[in-house]
């Protein structure tokens, strides 16, 4: 006993801790009574330190930077995770992940997506039914969901790719010209602009000339819906819990139901005629089409922008790189005075001659990934031919063990290099190692349509504006890392990056 502890302390002391040992005692008692039984074949269970629900707490609490610390801590291709009334499988070896891909109807995305979208879309009883009708894949290969996506991947290629990328583009210059004319100088949040830069791009060419998200509050309103994505899905009334997003969200469903009711899909992207198209053929009521809509701009916004922003720091922050990047875009754009600008001559090739800006927007999905996939088990399956996967259980696979994984990226995994996806550098990516566009049958329809307008806007910005941080010391420095976010998969700027936008006449 410490000379400076007291019979007061010791009493006050003793009740706490005779407490806590009841408590313990007691979520043992419960974990014997109404734990799971756990199978030999099963990948690896990791202790927790209260028992029952531990791991529930610690991933409620701390969310994906848990498994991350568990990871590191017993360095486990894939392991599980006893929770109450279940359990869930953790992966973090690319070659685990490679196994998944190869399973896409025993271990289920679309299954999730269509159990989530109720809570989340607020969609009706009827809509509901239909869109779980055959989700798990029992009557064949058709439902909403599989045709849905299949139409989506249609829609992002070909003719269509060409078209939405070029009207991206047209509507960002309108935002860069905006900035051009305001003055030769500047000051702007650059995370705010490239918020706002790329939703109305991207927007704009999904939805055309009567795009929902013009109106500032349908567009602000979107990060405000998807930051209480959580609340939403558990079912919690969130006009009671969470009513600014709440009303964000019905704000956001008013202003589709307008979009629809005026027939604007007729002169929207092909993109959203085709899902339109298939929720109808399906049955779903026109009030719903707005719902889904709603939803779809998860999909459509949320991860590209945090991705924009990355790429665009890391060029800005590094002067050698930012004068590579320059350079090879006076060769894809042209070097002239106005060859810069993103009008409807702009050749949309230029964006395949971009590769260093090209290989720092892949290096930014991989450091900066804050996400995870998930997957649901149809039906109990030895994962190659090693694990055994209890069925109605979840699968999980933080980003952050893929892509740390030192024997898939090298020595420097902890580090940001900008040519690492650069072939003329000799890179080599591992198949399952990158996950920065999902994978398998998974893999994102817009992928190459947000790796070009990205790059494409970065390297016009570059060539006509000098941009420098306004900062005390007068350098760039790293704004930290905001996860806080459970909608998308990519690290949110933590702190404001403010910056001198000086007109450039190269």
């Amino acid at each position: 006993m410490s000379p400076a502890t007291t019979m007061a302390d010791i009493k006050t002391i003793g009740p706490f801790v005779v407490g806590v040992v009841v408590l313990l005692g007691l979520a043992r008692l419960i974990e014997k009574v109404l734990g799971i039984q756990k199978h030999s074949s099963e990948p690896p269970f990791i202790p927790s330190k209260v028992p029952y629900f531990g791991h529930l707490y610690f991933i409620i609490r701390r969310g994906v930077s848990y498994y991350a610390e568990l990871t590191a801590q017993y360095r486990k291709k894939i392991y599980s995770l006893a929770m109450p009334g279940g359990r869930l499988y953790v992966v973090n070896s690319p070659e685990v992940i490679g196994a998944i891909q190869k399973l896409p109807r025993v271990l289920s995305f679309w299954f999730i997506e269509a159990s989530l979208t109720r809570n989340l879309g607020g969609i009706s009883d009827k809509a509901n039914d239909i869109l779980l009708d055959n989700a798990r894949g029992d009557k064949g290969s058709n439902s909403l969901v599989i045709d849905g996506m299949k139409a989506t991947h249609q829609a992002m290629a070909g003719e269509h790719l060409e078209t939405l990328t070029a009207q991206a583009i047209q509507r960002a210059e309108k935002e860069l010209r905006l900035l051009e004319t305001s003055g030769t100088e500047n000051v702007v949040d650059l995370w705010e602009w490239t918020q706002h830069v790329f939703s109305m791009a991207v927007s704009r060419a999904v939805y055309g000339p009567n795009n929902p998200y013009e109106d500032l509050m349908v567009e602000r309103g979107l990060v405000e819906f998807s930051d209480h994505t959580v609340t939403f899905l558990t079912g919690l009334p969130p006009w009671i819990f969470v009513r600014k997003a709440y009303k964000a969200r019905e704000r956001i469903v008013s202003a589709f139901h307008q979009f629809f009711a005026q027939k604007s899909d007729e002169k929207a992207s092909k993109l959203v005629q085709v899902r339109a198209k298939v929720l109808r053929d399906y049955g779903i009521p026109e009030a719903d089409v707005a719902r889904f809509e709603s939803v779809n701009g998860f999909g459509i916004l949320l991860n590209l922008l945090p991705t924009a922003f990355w790429t665009l720091f890391h060029v800005l922050a590094d002067a050698q790189l930012l004068e590579v990047v320059r350079e090879e875009a006076k060769a894809a754009l042209g070097s002239q005075k106005g060859d810069a600008i993103l009008g409807e001559a702009v050749d949309l090739t230029a964006a395949d001659r971009l590769p260093t800006l090209s290989s720092i927007l892949m290096e930014s999905l991989r450091y900066h990934t804050a996400g995870a996939a998930v997957r649901m088990v149809m039906e109990d399956h030895m994962l190659d031919g090693k694990f055994l996967l209890k069925s109605d259980n979840y699968v999980l696979i933080p980003n952050h063990g893929a892509h740390f994984d030192t024997e898939a990226w090298g020595a420097n995994v902890t580090e940001f290099d900008a040519y690492r996806f650069d072939k003329r550098h000799g890179a080599k990516v591992h198949p399952t190692a990158f996950r920065g566009f999902g994978g398998g049958v998974n893999l994102c329809p817009g992928r190459t349509f947000a790796s070009r307008i990205i790059v494409l806007i970065v390297a016009s910005l570059v060539q006509r504006f000098d941009v420098e941080p306004i900062t005390k010391s007068g350098g760039w420095e790293d704004p930290g890392r905001d996860e806080t976010s459970m909608a998308i998969v990519l690290a949110r700027p933590r702190e404001k990056v403010m910056v001198m936008c000086t007109l450039m006449w190269y």
